[in-house]
């Protein structure tokens, strides 16, 4: 066994905290606003080249995209929990196969939305509030995608088990590969061969190829410590199960995040239509999308990097509780509440401050879009500086295995509390409400979190 063990890992129990934390964050970061990339730069040149009507088409395939997300999160995050915890208790023959049965859980969940999205597609873009004018747009973006659901799946789900073997820059690095071929080919294919929204869709799922098969490569070369192996690849029910359990909480953030969207986009359409009266070609409801897919953007180009820097401290909580370090696995919080807290405060006041330099770029031409996002936007942000102490809390409580109280804790924000606020809020401030939903539960998400986390760091010795 001693052929797996590695003074990298080894320094998970020993380095210090702080130089851990940025050490391990830091490319997680990277990581993370390269996958927004994804996202945000479609939505940029889809703006520039196909304008707000391919804007709204993409922000209606969006709850599905996170659907597929949430698969590769399940078995990503939930494999990744387990084998830093078996990393820490030098277990390294049982983590060879946790990581090989995620690689084959991986490949079955892309099969599993690929048959989902074909199926249902056409019924769930209408329900999510897709007109005669952004129906068709929709689904021509969406089908592409789905012929690459395999790539959305290997790329995010085994760059963890990357960073979690000692290795944050090789992940960072690959997946930077996929995103700069991203850039290059909307660019090429929306704005020289004017593809138009399907030029977007080919980009995408090109670039995520591209990744895939780098971080693939990384488990089959000979200086890798733990490979992928066809022998270890055998589902056991036992790792499966596991695996499944421990991924369940974070990969509920985000189905229930594909369901808020859901239920998001058919409010905007509806009382998109009551509160806009809007003088272009798209009604008030299409302009309420579009200037949501407008915000959603730039919260991914915020919220992401902090979720890289909250799961790239996750490998060292789950070290150090499996060899009992708790006394580190405390310190590693105190600085991640101490960076996060600053850096989503910064992002905050500058986005009260100059929205609108945000929202402007993504419809250059289109001063109408552009005061509908601006406003919104305020209003959808104004509670930002409270994410980071339910995001915290929520990744200790996954970072040590307790998978039913992450689950609640991520639950809280897009589910228990949102959904509720956002069903309820728009009856009396009508289309306001829709965005006022958010800030009120990113602020009873990081109460609760934080309370349950300090109940739970009173019983560590």
């Amino acid at each position: 066994m001693s052929e797996f063990y590695s003074e990298r890992l080894n320094s998970f129990g020993t380095a210090s905290i702080p130089k851990l934390v940025l050490q391990f964050s830091v490319p997680a970061i990277i990581s993370m606003c390269v996958n927004a990339l994804y996202n945000i730069v479609d939505r940029f040149f889809v703006g520039q080249g196909v304008g707000s009507l391919g804007i709204a088409g993409i922000t209606l395939c969006f709850p599905i995209c996170l659907f597929i997300m949430a698969l590769s999160m399940m078995v990503g995050v939930g494999g990744n929990t387990l084998f830093a915890i078996r990393l820490g208790q030098k277990k390294y023959i049982q983590a060879s196969i946790i990581l090989n049965n995620s690689f084959s859980l991986l490949i079955i969940m892309a099969i599993l939305a690929f048959t989902f999205g074909e199926v249902f597609m056409t019924p769930l873009l209408k329900l999510f509030g897709a007109s005669e004018q952004t129906l068709p747009v929709a689904e021509s973006y969406m089908r592409i995608l789905l012929c690459g659901a395999v790539f959305q799946t290997i790329a995010p789900g085994m760059n963890h088990f990357i960073r979690s073997m000692g290795h944050p820059k090789t992940a960072m690095f690959r997946e930077i590969a996929g995103a700069v071929t991203n850039i290059a080919l909307d660019w090429l294919f929306i704005m020289k061969f004017h593809w138009g929204i399907e030029g977007a869709a080919w980009a995408t799922i090109c670039s995520q190829l591209v990744a895939s098969s780098l971080i693939t490569q990384f488990f089959v070369k000979k200086s890798s410590p733990i490979k992928i192996r066809w022998r270890h690849m055998k589902l056991h029910a036992a790792y499966v199960r596991k695996i499944y359990i421990l991924g369940l909480p974070p990969s509920v953030m985000q189905i229930c995040n594909s369901l808020m969207n859901a239920i998001l986009a058919w409010s905007l359409t509806t009382y998109g239509n009551i509160s806009i009266k809007t003088t272009g070609a798209l009604s008030g409801g299409d302009l309420a999308i579009s200037a949501f897919g407008i915000i959603n953007s730039v919260v991914s180009i915020i919220v992401l990097p902090l979720m890289g820097f909250v799961h790239g401290t996750q490998p060292i909580i789950g070290y150090n509780y499996g060899a009992r370090l708790n006394s580190r696995v405390k310190e590693t919080l105190k600085f991640s509440f101490i960076y996060a807290g600053a850096f989503m405060f910064i992002c905050w006041a500058a986005v009260m401050w100059k929205v609108e330099a945000f929202v402007a770029p993504f419809a250059p031409n289109d001063l109408e879009l552009q005061q509908v996002s601006a406003w919104a936007m305020r209003i959808f942000t104004a509670a930002f500086f409270m994410i980071p102490f339910g995001m915290v809390s929520g990744n200790f409580f996954q970072g040590t295995g307790k998978a039913l109280r992450a689950m609640f804790l991520n639950a809280c924000r897009q589910v228990i509390l949102l959904i509720p606020f956002l069903l309820i809020l728009p009856h009396f401030f009508e289309l306001k409400g829709v965005f006022l939903a958010q800030p009120i539960a990113d602020t009873g998400a990081a109460i609760i979190g934080m309370a349950m986390m300090m109940h739970e760091l009173k019983k560590l010795k």
